[in-house]
């Protein structure tokens, strides 16, 4: 298996590779927009009106080039929603280098075909859309290259009073040197919220991708049987404090180039 650790921003850590990896057109060694669309069916309406406008989708950006890496979220293990945000049926991740998205979303607000589709995403669901960056910490890209479904933990966090961006980061540096290529996390991410994110629950979220629920359930394993939750336990009342972790199935929808 191949891991990738990458150096990005604030909350990332170091690594000794000294050259930029691609994963799905997307740059390791840079952070991405991560844009986020929570999305409820309006009444009527169903997964397969939905899919048809977002099939559309990926086809108008491959003729704009402006094509993005595409993932969709569904409810697995749920709390309740917080800060006042209504319930959603399902989510999705489009990622892609800055300049893409930008250059995207111009094309989708002046020309005609996107308005069009844009249209009928309207009348099929109400989504709201927040622009954020995401940076992949470290990435078994072997394992999440060979499959299109996946399992994802999705977990906010905030720094703790007295804990500096520079102890955090140095945190996340010695948690990264203790991955082995055999976990069962397959893919570890650090989001930041960025536009239209005001009332997130947290500065920061970590997310934590498996090849499935078993691999899920062996990293629970791990925290309640092998240690691991002396290891949460540390990290949450020495450096970041967090709210528990959200479960969601994820499906691959586009990949750039495929």
């Amino acid at each position: 298996m191949k891991l990738i650790l990458t150096i990005l921003g604030g909350l990332a850590l170091t690594t000794n590779f000294a050259f930029a990896e691609q994963y799905s057109g997307i740059d390791l060694s840079q952070g991405s927009s991560v844009q986020m669309q929570l999305c409820t069916l309006k009444s009527g309406k169903s997964m397969e009106n939905y899919d048809r406008i977002i099939r559309d989708y990926v086809e108008w950006s491959k003729v704009n080039d402006v094509e993005v890496f595409v993932m969709r979220a569904t409810p697995l293990f749920m709390s309740a929603p917080q800060n006042g945000q209504p319930p959603i049926d399902f989510f999705e991740l489009l990622i892609a280098p800055f300049s893409v998205a930008g250059k995207g979303w111009d094309k989708w607000l002046t020309t005609e075909e996107s308005q069009k589709l844009n249209a009928r995403w309207q009348d099929t669901a109400d989504c709201r859309v927040t622009m954020n960056a995401g940076f992949i910490m470290a990435l078994d890209s072997e394992t999440m290259s060979a499959r299109d479904d996946r399992i994802m933990t999705f977990n906010w966090c905030t720094r703790n009073e007295g804990v500096s961006v520079d102890q955090l980061q140095a945190k996340h540096q010695q948690m990264a040197s203790t991955w082995s290529t055999d976990s069962p996390v397959k893919a570890w991410s650090i989001l930041a919220p960025g536009l239209g994110s005001r009332n997130t629950p947290g500065a920061f979220a970590h997310l934590l991708s498996f090849e499935d629920v078993n691999g899920l359930m062996a990293w629970q394993n791990t925290m309640a049987n092998e240690e691991g939750w002396r290891t949460r336990m540390d990290y949450e009342t020495s450096y970041a404090g967090c709210v528990g972790e959200n479960v969601y199935h994820m499906e691959v929808l586009n990949r750039p180039g495929s």
